[in-house]
């Protein structure tokens, strides 16, 4: 491990002092997403005239570039199930999908996160075709699934995605949470029994 690749002491020593060491996380880019959305949401509304209502935001297609990986978002392939609390802007995200890379392989993504603009009064103007870092905490905690072959790696590893939106294409970029940078993913496979 060189020098650029140590980890930072956590925060946490401050509060609570252990006998070992705790760092914090290193983060390492996977790829950057860019995803259509469909012109049309499909508000389900508040069931049992709750607290919170569904909201349906189909996926079109989209794009997927990054050093070990090259895809595609399969054509309305998935969709974002949003859970938004009612009288907020605040949105609960559940987004599943799938990517084709370019050389013949499916991946499903499963997609948890949060969306909550930094003011109370964002959408007052209606929806904006962007939104940064500076506008928004968006945040997605992505999982993997890859069959045999060069992307079983993703199936093992601790991924966040950091959100924005473009000329309303929402974009992510996923890195892996790893105490080891520098280091490849674990290629986690079922040992054969003996």
């Amino acid at each position: 491990m060189t020098d650029e690749h140590k980890l930072q002491d956590s925060p946490g020593h401050d509060y609570l002092p252990l006998p070992i060491s705790m760092k914090v996380p290193h983060m390492d880019f996977i790829y950057r997403l860019s995803c259509d959305m469909a012109a049309e949401n499909h508000p389900v509304g508040a069931p049992f005239d709750g607290s919170h209502r569904r909201v349906i935001m189909p996926i079109e297609g989209g794009s997927v570039k990054g050093p070990g990986i090259s895809a595609t978002i399969q054509h309305m392939s998935g969709a974002d199930w949003g859970t938004q609390v009612a009288g907020t802007e605040y949105m609960r995200l559940d987004a599943r999908y799938t990517l084709k890379t370019d050389d013949g392989h499916f991946i499903y993504v499963r997609s948890k996160g949060i969306f909550s603009p930094r003011e109370d009064d964002f959408f007052a103007k209606g929806e904006p075709d962007q939104m940064t870092q500076s506008d928004v905490e968006w945040f997605t905690r992505l999982q993997f699934d890859a069959g045999p072959g060069p992307y079983n790696w993703l199936n093992g590893i601790m991924a966040i995605g950091v959100l924005s939106m473009h000329d309303r294409k929402i974009i992510i970029d996923a890195y892996r949470v790893t105490n080891f940078p520098g280091l490849p993913a674990k290629d986690i496979r079922i040992k054969a029994k003996a």
